[in-house]
């Protein structure tokens, strides 16, 4: 389907296998019924920023080498498009990711973890643990603190300057928002927690955070779960399928 393979990275708090939620769904088996060679990211569930790019690093080389390619396609949610610009931009990586599609990435920050920052001493007691837990549960450099501050929009304005984008990758981005009604509880309670402060999200991000490169559009009664198909079942008017089907396609008849 798609001239280059694909790499499907996940966001923060799950790994390939699972976590708070497990990502990806019937994704990389639809991609790859219709063609599309298809990896995933491999990146801790609560590394940093710096972590995850390099774990990202290594699935690239890994596929350059296993599929005998010049350059990989990066499908990204949330956190892990942030990962995958660090890569392409600090770690030089541009040469090799034909292009970076991002589902829901707060590219200008989330305020949802400015908020919960406020807590700190709380936050940090939970981090220690936390980490703790996933040290022993696959992460190879659990460190939930830096993790959390780092999508904090004062971070990530710093980020955006520090990572301007590669001019030979082709960048595409969709933001999500759900409604005041929605069947994701854990996002409507995100939502509603930090609606006055926060705005229109789909649970975490903002549509405006999301927006970056190419901006495909808004997804409107999707979550920030839902669009990496985590429950393995279509939102009322989202299908999995074609959406993912399209993206692949669009990337097909740019030749990437």
């Amino acid at each position: 389907m798609t001239r280059y393979p694909i790499i499907l990275a996940h966001g923060l708090g799950v790994t390939d296998q699972g976590g708070l939620y497990t990502p990806w769904g019937r994704v990389p088996d639809l991609l790859r019924a219709r063609g599309a060679v298809v990896y995933l990211g491999g990146q801790d569930a609560w590394g940093s920023i710096e972590t995850g790019a390099a774990q990202l690093a290594r699935t690239v080389r890994r596929v350059l080498r296993e599929q005998g390619c010049r350059r990989v396609n990066i499908i990204a949610h949330s956190k892990g498009g942030l990962e995958a610009r660090y890569l392409i931009s600090t770690m030089g990586y541009g040469r090799y990711i034909a292009s970076l599609s991002m589902l829901s990435t707060p590219n200008r920050g989330s305020r949802v973890a400015e908020l919960l920052l406020y807590a700190r001493p709380g936050v940090a007691l939970w981090a220690r643990g936390n980490d703790a837990y996933w040290s022993r549960h696959g992460d190879e450099k659990p460190d939930s603190l830096r993790a959390g501050e780092q999508l904090t929009p004062a971070y990530l304005a710093r980020f955006n300057r520090n990572n301007p984008d590669a001019n030979c990758v082709f960048y595409q981005s969709w933001g999500t928002r759900i409604g005041t009604v929605h069947s994701d509880g854990a996002m409507m309670l995100t939502r509603g927690l930090f609606y006055p402060a926060h705005g229109a999200s789909d649970g975490l991000v903002t549509p405006a955070s999301a927006r970056w490169g190419l901006y495909r559009g808004t997804l409107d009664g999707v979550s920030h779960q839902q669009v990496v198909d985590v429950f393995r079942k279509d939102a009322p008017g989202f299908s999995v399928k074609r959406f993912y089907t399209s993206l692949a396609r669009g990337l097909a008849e740019k030749g990437l």
